[in-house]
C-alpha cells in the first residue's frame, strides 16, 4: 500500500506501523511510504488543489489488524473527514486514551494543534475515506462560526466532533469520487466540489447544532472583541464599564457571557494574562521581582506575589 503526501513538509517525522506480530517494516521514498503487500493493499494520496487547500483520498484493505502511529511537528489543523466504507478508529495520545470512531454516513471535524495521531485498522472490511485539510490562512474565516458553536477549544488542543452527513453532502462526495483522472480542468473541478462540501458542512451540519449556552452569534462576536481588547491592553487599568462600552455590550451581558464562553471572569482573565507575562519576564533572568511588579501593571507587590503564587504554586522569587 502506498501513502503519498503532497510535499515534504507534510510528511510525518516519525512513522511507525505495528500489527499482531510486532513492528512492521516499510520503505520511504521522498514523500511516499510503501507498506508491504503482506500488510495492506491500496493507496492514500494527498494533493494540494490550491494554496492551503488539500484533498486526501484513501482506499485501503488490511491483511491483519494494524496500528499506524504518525508524529508531526506541532501545527494547527482544520480537517473534515468523511467515511464511505469501514469503521475508522483513532486517538491523539498514548494507547488507552479517548478513541474516536467514524462510520459510513458520518463525518468528523478535527481542529486544533496536532502533533500525534494513532489509527487502528482491522482486516474485516476495506476502508474508503475522503478528507479535506485547510491551512491556517484558509480556515481562519471559519473559526469565528466554529467558536460560536463551541466546537473548538480555547487552549487550541486538538479536538474531534462526529456528525451525521446529509443526502446533499453524500451526493457531492460521490461526485468527487467519480471524477475521472482524464477530465479536463480536473483540479479546478475538484477544488470547486471541495469548497462546496465545506460550505454544505457548515450550513447543514454545523448550522443545525444547538447553541446550548444561550448566546447569540452577535453577542458572541462582541465577547470575542472584549477578549481581544484585554489581550491588547491587559497591562493598563481596565474596568468592566470601559470594556463593555468598547465591545457594545451591557456590563451584565459582558460579565455573564464572558464567564459562559471562556470559563473565567473578566478580572480572572486579566490576571491570567498578567501572570503569563510576569512568568516569561522572570524566567528570562533579566529582571528583578520588584521590576516585574510594575511592568505587568501592579502597584502593590504583595498583591502581585499572592496572585503569582495562586497561579503557579511558587513565589516569583523562586522562579
Amino acid at each position: 500500500m502506498l501513502l503519498q503526501w503532497s510535499s515534504p513538509e507534510y510528511v510525518p517525522h516519525s512513522f511507525q506501523i505495528s500489527g499482531l506480530s510486532g513492528t512492521i517494516g516499510h520503505k520511504q521514498t521522498g514523500n511516499c511510504f510503501d507498506l508491504t503487500k503482506q500488510v495492506a493493499d491500496g493507496l492514500v494520496n494527498m494533493q494540494e488543489l490550491s494554496k492551503g487547500l488539500f484533498l486526501v483520498q484513501s482506499e485501503m484493505a488490511f491483511k491483519k489488524e494494524t496500528e499506524l502511529c504518525e508524529e508531526y511537528p506541532e501545527r494547527k489543523v482544520f480537517q473534515l473527514s468523511f467515511c464511505m466504507n469501514g469503521i475508522c478508529e483513532w486517538n491523539y495520545r498514548e494507547s488507552g486514551s479517548e478513541c474516536y470512531q467514524l462510520s459510513p454516513t458520518q463525518c468528523s471535524l478535527q481542529c486544533g494543534t496536532l502533533s500525534r495521531c494513532v489509527s487502528h485498522f482491522s482486516a474485516e472490511n476495506p476502508y474508503r475515506t475522503l478528507s479535506i485539510s485547510l491551512e491556517q490562512e484558509r480556515f481562519a474565516p471559519l473559526m469565528e462560526d466554529l467558536e460560536a458553536m463551541h466546537l473548538v477549544r480555547q487552549d487550541n488542543k486538538i479536538c474531534t466532533h462526529v456528525f451525521s452527513t446529509t443526502p446533499e453532502i453524500r451526493l457531492v462526495l460521490q461526485q468527487l469520487l467519480d471524477c475521472p483522472p482524464e477530465r479536463k480542468l480536473r483540479r479546478l473541478y475538484l477544488e470547486g466540489k471541495v469548497l462546496e462540501l465545506v460550505s454544505l458542512f457548515c450550513d447543514e451540519v454545523v448550522g443545525t447544532q444547538k447553541n446550548d449556552k444561550g448566546i447569540s452569534r452577535e453577542d458572541y462576536r462582541c465577547l470575542m472583541k472584549a477578549r481581544e481588547i484585554i489581550d491588547n491592553h491587559f497591562l493598563h487599568p481596565l474596568t468592566i464599564a470601559q470594556i463593555a462600552e468598547q465591545c457594545f455590550l451591557s456590563e451584565t451581558k459582558l460579565k455573564q457571557g464572558f464567564k459562559t464562553c471562556f470559563h473565567c471572569t473578566v478580572y480572572e482573565y486579566i490576571v491570567e494574562k498578567r501572570m503569563e507575562m510576569a512568568y516569561r519576564l522572570l524566567q528570562s533572568g533579566k529582571y528583578k521581582v520588584k521590576d516585574v511588579v510594575w511592568m505587568v501593571g501592579y502597584t502593590n507587590a504583595s498583591h502581585f506575589i499572592d496572585a503569582f503564587r495562586k497561579r503557579y504554586g511558587v513565589t516569583p522569587g523562586e522562579i
